[in-house]
């Protein structure tokens, strides 16, 4: 019997609308990791709505335009979409990952990586304790299937969902991950082959490359990858074509695109997932869902 897949769980997580999540948060304290990485911590009694907790799972964060202050709790449609006041300049979001979730107080973590500028770095830098703002959430990202190994991929950007899949974890994994400095190194627990470069995008990055050095271990294979569009699109063929892992034991996600800010990827995302509704697909599905993001 073939047991759960990382793909069918997602897939039923999804439709099943436990956990979906739009509340504010009040900032607690935001702290170094390293010079690439700050931990923040967040605490609101809305929180008590995230019952089914699992590794990876990914949250919009919203924060001021300009990346400072607080944002006010806004509408919420009919259909459970924030809806904002048209006489103010919308607020901006921003993608994180669950690290840590405490039940009993309503509080959780996660990481923002440091690189460049823009209104998310902004924020963190001006952010106080007692700042409010919006979460949105949750978009499931993992499911450890049945399988006898797992293969997690990333640039530093999925390092956050790693680690937290990693710490999950009973069987065994080969993690290949790109970070800019080895200070990422104490983020990450267990074995891991790090490649320390700058941010790597598309075809024939030193990602894939390494990537392709692996070694595929006897039984049922499931691949997690995630990091730069072109990258990952580069990587998918070779893990369903020459690694023989089924598409059912597969996730692989854009989590940003090389030449596009943040908002205009976001645009580009929802334009594609407007059309595929009208075409009567199911945006639940994963398969849908990742096929949208690497057409």
């Amino acid at each position: 019997m073939r047991g759960t897949t990382i793909r069918g769980e997602i897939r039923r997580l999804t439709r099943s609308g436990d956990s979906r999540l739009i509340c504010p948060v009040r900032v607690e304290t935001v702290e170094p990791l390293t010079s690439r990485f700050s931990w923040v911590t967040v605490q609101g009694d809305g929180l008590a709505a995230y019952r089914t907790i699992c590794p990876a799972d990914a949250f919009k964060l919203v924060i001021p335009p300009d990346g400072i202050g607080s944002v006010r709790m806004p509408k919420v449609s009919p259909a459970g979409a924030p809806v904002w006041p048209e006489d103010r300049p919308t607020p901006l979001t921003r993608g994180f990952t669950v690290r840590t979730f405490d039940p009993a107080t309503r509080r959780l973590t996660f990481d923002v990586a440091l690189h460049g500028a823009g209104p998310a770095i902004t924020w963190l830098t001006n952010t106080r304790p007692g700042d409010t703002v919006v979460l949105l959430g949750m978009r499931r990202e993992f499911h450890a299937g049945d399988v006898d190994h797992h293969l997690l991929i990333g640039d530093s950007t999925s390092l956050p969902a790693i680690a937290s899949i990693v710490e999950s974890l009973d069987v065994p994994s080969t993690v290949f991950l790109q970070a800019e400095t080895p200070a990422e190194r104490s983020l990450v627990k267990g074995d891991v082959q790090w490649i320390h470069s700058p941010p790597v995008t598309g075809p024939g990055s030193s990602l894939e490359q390494a990537v392709r050095s692996f070694r595929r271990p006897a039984g049922r294979l499931q691949a997690w990858c995630a990091a730069e569009a072109g990258v990952v699109r580069s990587i998918r063929p070779y893990l369903v074509d020459e690694l023989g892992v089924s598409r059912d034991d597969l996730h692989t996600v854009a989590y940003w695109i090389a030449g596009e800010t943040a908002e205009r990827g976001d645009v580009v995302r929802m334009q594609a997932f407007a059309k595929a509704a009208e075409e009567g697909l199911d945006a639940t599905d994963p398969a849908v869902l990742q096929s949208l993001e690497f057409s």
